[in-house]
């Protein structure tokens, strides 16, 4: 090789590294106009600078690292592509951008969305991985530097991230219940590092047997003592339907509905109940975390669904008890078995049976779900023809009345709405559907076992378009979570709630958050001895609601207070302490020794027990 020729490969190379520069920069600029553009996100201008530095080195890391100019180039377009227009997008639908802990989620998102899920959100991410896989090298000297600061960087983090996080929220602020907000005065990689960086800070080791003592104590103290309950019935079956985004859109001021969408004889029995509500964990999405409330009585406080993370033990919530009490326990929910990872979920919480999309005939649907009617239809079908004598905890996962709405030939529209929103009309027309098929599967049981326990509810309210836009519509809700007041986030937590204690009718249970319902369930079916839910019972003066990222107390003689910080107020700090010492003893019983259990007289449930039979049949 000639002189000249090494001179012009060394200006060749020297421009080459012009590459990451020329393409983060312009790739940034036309992420950030698509985002304002299309989703009304612009970032603040101020923290381009850091939000485009930090994209700038994470670029030139990648591309010395990089063998082929193209594959990287492609590389960046796919992480720009997912990490803003798609946290964009995630804001407009769901009222926050990408998070570390949707990575918890990222399966059940796909499942949801079908085909536009493998398109938009699995392609793109297995894209991402295998330019970055398969354009790798190692062995050139930038490359080896490149490696270093490439593992350096993130292990270094990882081992110590709480100063890191700390000086990241000091450096650029953190509004933990507005994430759009932090996502707009960040950025999308500066967002995604400073949001993992707490992540690893909020790590927690599992409880010592002290730690669990204290906390049990002072659970105990707080709420005057665990008193010896009071049973208010007796054993007879047990039929809890969890209705998927049932609620009343009759509230929309603007929805102009030509007729009420909700059958009129549950509107009969819910005004026996006074309309009971339940407090739902979880707004537009993340079934999951109500069920998780509803069947063990401890909190959940964030986006990520329970049963997909720190669930590893087999712990005695509402269906182990039961199956101890001599009950038979089966869930039904016509969609894949491990879809929010529930075949080890009901396993690990005492299920003896969980009858999946699998074992059901599929031809009734609406859109892509299995219609309700059919659902009841086939699960009576089902206790009947495997009935063993014992009575029966019938849990029922209901699929119609998800989002999108769609409706089968055999449901075809029946209600009007000059609603501007299409979903707030499409939903009402749905849940036209739904609530009778409802109300006929209800009847049947109260026909056939009229002493039964039925407890009704819904999981969440429904998505009603882009920016919550059925509700910005008529005045309920504004377009972020950062504007919602304390009446507001009140509203996107409550859904109706029906318990009927067989012949003496609807329970009046006001408004009661969803991890409340498993000690009622219990002390309606007699049960007198003290249970996990026992363990974390709310102080005697407040009842706290959390939610992601902030919290709502009620008190039977004031309002609901919103509590963004535990300095709010005296029971601001008190709800704050109890949700501690709940998360605690949820992270001891779900992924750690249960020394919780000792406190109650009972040994942790044996490893090749009502686990090792549970069956999908």
């Amino acid at each position: 090789m000639t002189r000249q020729q090494v001179q012009d490969r060394g200006v060749l190379a020297r421009w080459r590294w012009a590459v990451p520069a020329f393409s983060t920069v312009v790739l940034y600029a036309v992420a950030y106009v698509t985002c304002w553009a299309a989703f009304g996100i612009k970032i603040i201008e101020s923290r381009v600078p850091y939000d485009l530095g930090l994209n700038l080195l994470l670029a030139f890391l990648v591309f010395s690292v990089s063998r082929r100019v193209w594959p990287f180039l492609l590389l960046q377009f796919l992480y720009f592509t997912v990490f803003y227009v798609g946290s964009a997008l995630k804001i407009a639908m769901l009222g926050r951008p990408i998070m570390p802990e949707d990575v918890h989620n990222l399966a059940a998102l796909i499942e949801i969305l079908g085909a536009v899920g493998w398109l938009a959100i699995a392609l793109p991410l297995a894209a991402l991985a295998c330019l970055f896989v398969f354009n790798l090298k190692f062995r050139a000297r930038p490359a080896q530097a490149g490696w270093a600061l490439l593992i350096a960087l993130p292990l270094g983090a990882a081992s110590d991230p709480s100063p890191l996080s700390s000086s990241f929220d000091r450096l650029f602020g953190n509004t933990p219940w507005d994430q759009r907000e932090n996502f707009i005065w960040r950025g999308g990689a500066l967002h995604f590092a400073q949001e993992s960086l707490r992540t690893l800070a909020a790590r927690r080791p599992i409880p010592t047997e002290e730690e669990v003592r204290t906390a049990v104590r002072r659970r105990a103290a707080a709420s005057g003592g665990m008193d010896p309950l009071v049973p208010l019935g007796r054993r007879r079956n047990v039929h809890i339907i969890l209705e998927e985004s049932f609620w009343d859109p009759t509230i929309l001021s603007k929805a102009g509905y030509s007729a009420d969408p909700i059958d009129p004889r549950f509107r009969a029995l819910w005004k026996q109940s006074n309309h009971t509500q339940a407090l739902s964990p979880a707004f537009g999405g993340q079934t999951a975390n109500a069920e998780f409330e509803v069947l063990c009585g401890l909190p959940v406080s964030q986006i990520a669904v329970k049963f997909e993370f720190s669930l590893l033990n087999d712990v005695p919530c509402l269906p182990r008890i039961l199956s101890e009490l001599g009950y038979r326990t089966v869930a039904s929910h016509p969609n894949v078995a491990g879809f929010w990872n529930r075949y080890v979920a009901y396993g690990h919480l005492g299920f003896e049976t969980f009858w999946a999309q699998d074992e059901m005939d599929m031809s009734d649907r609406n859109g892509p779900f299995l219609a309700d009617r059919s659902l009841h239809r086939q699960i009576s079908e089902k206790l009947q023809a495997t009935g063993d004598g014992r009575p029966v905890f019938n849990y029922i996962v209901t699929i119609d009345g998800h989002w999108m709405y769609d409706a089968g030939k055999a449901r075809p529209p029946v209600l009007t709405s000059t609603s501007k929103v299409k979903e707030v009309g499409d939903y009402a027309n749905l849940l036209h559907y739904k609530s009778r098929e409802m109300m006929d599967a209800i009847e049947a049981i109260q026909r056939d076992d009229p002493d039964a326990l039925i407890v009704v509810f819904g999981d969440h309210l429904p998505m009603l378009g882009r920016k919550f836009a059925g509700y910005v519509e008529s005045g309920l809700l504004p377009d972020n979570f950062g504007a919602f007041t304390r009446d507001q986030y009140d509203v996107a937590a409550a859904t109706p709630l029906l318990v009927v204690d067989g012949r003496n009718g609807p329970m009046d249970l006001g408004r009661i958050p969803m991890y409340r319902l498993p000690g009622i369930i219990l002390r309606l079916l007699g049960e007198e001895r003290q249970t996990i839910f026992d363990l974390v019972q709310v102080p005697a003066s407040v009842i706290p609601r959390p939610l992601p990222d902030v919290m709502l107390t009620y008190q039977a003689s004031a309002p609901q207070e919103l509590c963004k910080d535990k300095t709010d107020s005296a029971s601001c700090a008190e709800a704050a302490a109890w949700l501690s010492d709940a998360l605690l003893l949820d992270h001891d019983l779900f992924a750690g020794d249960q020394h919780a259990l000792k406190f109650l007289g009972h040994a942790p449930p044996a490893r090749d027990g009502l686990h090792a039979r549970f069956h999908v049949n």
